[in-house]
């Protein structure tokens, strides 16, 4: 799925996509896609081609995630740059011991975690989510069941199936602002009702192991082995790149965008300076109006001097 490689782009379908992308629920997402529709009735027909859970009201609850984007592989790009210049070998050891430090620093953390603690991240959306919580108000159904109203939309919410009208609690494992005011108005404990995947008994499982330390390869036992060499590259002209090709519909980083004006043709894309279509014609006219004026200028000045002496 690329919708950029596709044709679809642009600030208004690109709002409306991730609206549509980020809903946790079937309504959301259908007004979203109503949109896009009257936007680009083509981009819609590309999106219910594609195959791919890109919207969150389609992924999985029992996974308890709903994570959409790529950001951990940017992540990890940006932590790698400063190796990426270094031979094969040098580069996968550089690597090594960066996950070795941070496997690590997670290994500590977990020994120290207490039972039915929460992780870090969902100790944030917990105390965020708890924040917005105050502008809701609930209502006791009877049978476990609530109403919680947000500004003037009312969502439904049971605490025994741990489920949401707006579907966020469903999808992220983690209460959502409707079912923490419900929480906090029963005198409830919000941490019971967070997924057990965000507690420190999933946190130590994850990070029972870590990576042991490694000696210098000038110590490791001979295997007398045959010594395999590095094939004979050639060395292309030129600098070596080090930054990723962007897409043909991508923007380039450090170029100029299509906000800028042109002083001449006034369209979007480039200055009066590299402009080929044209600006307003300096004729004969102009030149000899300039040049009239200049004369005329001067004839004054000069009186002026002569009145003066």
């Amino acid at each position: 799925m690329n919708c950029k490689n596709n044709g679809f782009s642009g600030s208004a379908f690109f709002k409306l996509f991730w609206i549509a992308a980020n809903a946790h629920n079937e309504y959301v997402y259908g007004k979203a896609l109503e949109k896009i529709t009257a936007h680009d009735p083509n981009a819609a027909a590309y999106l219910d081609t594609c195959q791919e859970q890109w919207s969150r009201h389609m992924f999985d609850p029992s996974v308890c995630c709903d994570h959409n984007t790529t950001n951990f592989v940017e992540s990890f790009n940006a932590c790698t740059k400063p190796y990426r210049d270094m031979p094969v070998f040098s580069l996968l050891e550089a690597i090594r011991k960066w996950c070795m430090e941070r496997v690590g620093a997670r290994f500590d953390m977990a020994i120290d975690m207490e039972d039915g603690q929460l992780t870090e991240y969902a100790k944030k959306e917990v105390d965020e989510r708890t924040g917005e919580s105050r502008f809701c108000y609930a209502t006791a159904c009877g049978g476990g069941e609530f109403e919680a109203r947000d500004a003037h939309v009312n969502f439904p919410i049971r605490l025994s199936t741990r489920s949401c009208g707006c579907g966020k609690w469903q999808i992220s494992g983690i209460p959502c602002k409707h079912a923490l005011r419900v929480i906090y108005d029963q005198r409830l404990n919000p941490i019971d009702f967070v997924s057990p995947f965000f507690k420190s008994a999933a946190y130590k499982l994850t990070y029972a192991d870590h990576i042991h330390p490694m000696s210098d390869p000038t110590q490791w036992p001979n295997f007398s082995l045959p010594t395999i060499q590095p094939p004979v590259i050639k060395r292309q002209a030129g600098r070596p790149a080090k930054k990723r090709k962007r897409g043909p519909n991508e923007p380039r980083k450090g170029k100029r965008n299509n906000n800028v004006k042109c002083g001449k043709c006034r369209e979007f894309g480039h200055n009066s300076r590299t402009c080929k279509n044209g600006g307003p014609s300096t004729g004969p006219s102009t030149s000899a109006a300039a040049g009239a004026s200049t004369s005329q200028g001067g004839s004054r000045g000069r009186k002026r001097a002569n009145t003066a002496t």
